[in-house]
């Protein structure tokens, strides 16, 4: 089934007035989940918050459903999360690491995940960097070697934010599960963005954001936790109401499932929020969206290569819908700050955000044009041009 372009950019407002790039940061609702989200708020205002979230139970537990859809696991393992980052901290926190414990780590990991590790090593905890391979994704023949030793855990980018480059997630799980070490695996720039599948990568956690290629609001997140084993984590470090029961007077007992990972106070609208847009996305298929992702993103490459002053920065065997280039003479900023006047809208990842990739290149930043499936190739070609006059 091909995707109905008009209909989608019908049901994105921003398309009639926008060439919308910056998707790989935060991308345009459907009208779908902003109706949902409204709809949700309004009930609250009429019948207090309490009790919508009692009326509309199904439509806020829609989620769980949809998101275990979305990666082929049990609803039961679903944690809705305010973003990628609670969510990679809860996952990171419940594993067991004392001091002498060792945890492996690829190179295109993210800010969020990198202060985790800082902090384990100020623990004691052994972190060991998983070398690149030629291509600059993670080494698989190194990891395979490294797990010789005892591990406790590998944490892994699927995509990274800063030029494209797709991790051999598949691969990397295979060579894991015969050992004792735990898979936390990121897929902030996977979800909406290409089909998942927690089976055949064989991880024990996932985590995803919202906003970015699921299109769906800001403040929202999940966490897949492997149902299999949450007897051997510890408890999680925040534990209120919805994450426990309190049943004697000195113990609780955690919730069901990875309901224990989330907090009673939650953002109910952003919840239902996220649930629609999940839902839109399968129902355009992400085998579909992938596809033409890649196309657009494809052509994008091909025309970048051919103004001389741009030198596209993607690296990976396998490459995506994120797109990255450097200008000779012209600075990322200069460049986003001249597009947004004409209307097109990039995003600019920088050393901070993903260090360890960035110094390996020896590039302070670049300019990052995302396409999603709602962009077309006359918005490209626009693009295109406009670039070609901004850097000469």
């Amino acid at each position: 089934m091909m995707i109905d372009i008009t209909r989608v950019r019908t049901d994105t407002p921003a398309c009639e007035n926008l060439a919308y790039f910056a998707n790989a940061g935060a991308s345009l609702p459907a009208r779908s989940t902003l109706a949902a989200q409204k709809n949700y708020l309004d009930l609250e205002a009429r019948v207090g918050g309490y009790e919508a979230r009692t009326v509309a139970a199904s439509q806020v537990d829609l989620f769980y459903a949809n998101a275990a859809a979305l990666l082929n696991s049990e609803p039961g393992e679903i944690a809705f999360q305010s973003g990628a980052s609670e969510a990679w901290w809860r996952a990171f926190l419940s594993v067991d690491l004392q001091p002498g414990d060792r945890v492996l780590v690829g190179t295109t990991e993210f800010q969020s995940a990198a202060f985790g590790l800082m902090q384990a090593r100020q623990r004691g905890i052994v972190v060991e960097m998983i070398p690149d391979d030629a291509h600059g994704q993670v080494d698989v023949n190194a990891l395979t070697d490294m797990l010789r030793q005892p591990t406790k855990l590998v944490c892994l980018t699927q995509i990274a934010m800063s030029n494209g480059l797709v991790n051999p997630v598949e691969r990397v799980g295979e060579v894991i599960k015969d050992t004792d070490a735990l898979y936390l695996l990121d897929a902030c720039q996977a979800a909406g963005q290409l089909p998942l599948d927690v089976q055949a990568y064989r991880c024990d956690f996932l985590t995803a954001t919202g906003r970015k290629w699921l299109r769906g609001p800001r403040g929202t997140g999940l966490l897949y936790v492997r149902g299999s084993i949450l007897d051997d984590l510890v408890d999680p470090v925040f534990v209120d109401g919805q994450s426990a029961l309190w049943n004697t007077t000195d113990t609780y007992q955690l919730s069901e499932g990875s309901a224990r990972f989330e907090l009673g106070e939650m953002n109910p609208a952003g919840k239902v929020g996220l649930g629609s847009a999940i839902g839109y996305a399968l129902d355009v298929g992400l085998d579909n969206i992938q596809d033409r992702v890649r196309s657009l993103a494809a052509s994008m490459r091909d025309q970048l290569w051919q103004i001389p002053t741009i030198t596209v920065t993607d690296r990976g065997e396998e490459q995506c819908g994120i797109v990255t280039f450097i200008s000779d003479g012209v600075d990322p900023i200069t460049i986003a700050t001249a597009l947004r006047a004409k209307g097109i809208s990039v995003s600019i990842p920088s050393t901070p955000q993903s260090r360890f990739m960035f110094e390996s290149v020896g590039v302070d930043a670049v300019v990052r044009a995302a396409p999603h499936y709602y962009n077309t190739e006359e918005e490209i070609s626009r693009f295109i041009a406009e670039l070609g006059g901004i850097v000469g």
